[in-house]
């Protein structure tokens, strides 16, 4: 058998010469999933941080209130008039007699309110105000 016929044989005969892609077509639906999910946590991470309690608050940053809990922002926690601490610019009244760091607020699905103009939901299932850079 002459070397051109052996090659053209080797290469006719065997899968090595190409790239094996049924794995990734059998597994296409879940790759498809893991990168969506890993897509939506790393959008919700880029919005919100996670503070050592296990709270999440909107932003990139917690600030530990003198109460012990965990308040937005890099600043002081405000103390608003129900002895809470919230983050942000000043302590709002909602309807729900809560406090926001907000002067605007907003209601989420959940019932309760956060400071700004939208509701994030967290992996917690916990609502935070959306982050928007300003």
């Amino acid at each position: 058998m002459s070397q051109q016929k052996r090659r053209l044989d080797w290469i006719c005969n065997s899968k090595n010469h190409m790239p094996d892609y049924t794995y990734i077509q059998t597994h296409h639906n879940k790759f498809r999933f893991y990168f969506v999910l890993l897509a939506l946590l790393i959008s919700q991470a880029a919005n919100a941080a996670l503070c050592p309690d296990g709270t999440y608050v909107s932003g990139d940053t917690c600030t530990l209130a003198p109460d012990g809990s965990y308040v937005k922002g890099d600043s002081d926690a405000i103390l608003a008039p129900d002895g809470s601490y919230v983050g942000g610019s000043e302590a709002t009244l909602a309807p729900d007699g809560s406090y926001v760091g907000e002067e605007q607020f907003t209601l989420c699905p959940d019932g309760s309110y956060v400071g700004g103009s939208g509701c994030q939901l967290m992996p917690d299932g916990s609502y935070v105000s959306e982050f928007l850079c300003e």
